[in-house]
């Protein structure tokens, strides 16, 4: 009977959390990295460099500190996802950082997705990111424009459906309709809070 051979893959690699071939490239360029970590509710973005002790946290931003700014909308969707970039590449442009570059593990980067959203949250805040400007979303899918043609469209024709999809924003006083005029109402007071304006 011939014997198989194991091959031993990593805890990391295994539980789909770490890409060992891009974490080299990563420590070689002893470059400073944003990791974007999305969940079904929150957004996570970090500003880290890698240390022999383990990586040492430069900056970073949680979904929930929007909230503090007047945030009344989804903490995962793409506004989210950039006022969260934004708010990142702020206190990180705050600790004398200027550039970096986007680490996201295993997962595929796809164009126009949230964590591009978060990337150009970090561009707009003034550090520079390696990145193909194409692959950003557009300002209106940003500014949550699609959803509020969404939210309009389901109130013309089906105010049921339009109550129980978005029964979590207008409990918390916001209508989905007027999503886009709420995000530059947050946005202008992070840059304010930043002393960007």
């Amino acid at each position: 009977m011939a014997k198989t051979k194991h091959i031993y893959i990593l805890r990391r690699r295994r539980e789909g959390k770490t890409d060992y071939r891009k974490r080299k490239n990563i420590l070689l360029s002893r470059a400073t990295f944003i990791s974007p970590r999305i969940t079904n509710k929150n957004i996570n973005v970090q500003f880290s460099t890698a240390t022999l002790k383990g990586d040492r946290i430069l900056a970073s931003a949680h979904s929930r500190e929007l909230n503090k700014q007047g945030w009344k909308g989804s903490g995962n969707s793409l506004p989210a996802a950039y006022l969260t970039g934004l708010t990142a590449g702020l206190k990180a442009k705050k600790t004398g950082l200027e550039e970096a570059i986007l680490y996201i593990g295993l997962r595929r980067y796809i164009h126009g997705s949230r964590v591009s959203a978060v990337l150009k949250g970090v561009l707009d805040a003034g550090i520079s990111v390696a990145a193909d400007v194409e692959t950003l979303p557009a300002d209106e899918r940003i500014r949550g424009e699609h959803i509020s043609e969404y939210a309009k469209s389901l109130l013309k024709e089906n105010k049921k459906l339009y109550t129980s999809q978005f029964s979590k924003l207008v409990k918390g006083g916001l209508k989905p309709e007027e999503y886009p005029k709420h995000f530059d109402e947050v946005r202008e007071k992070i840059l304010k809070s930043y002393g960007e304006k």
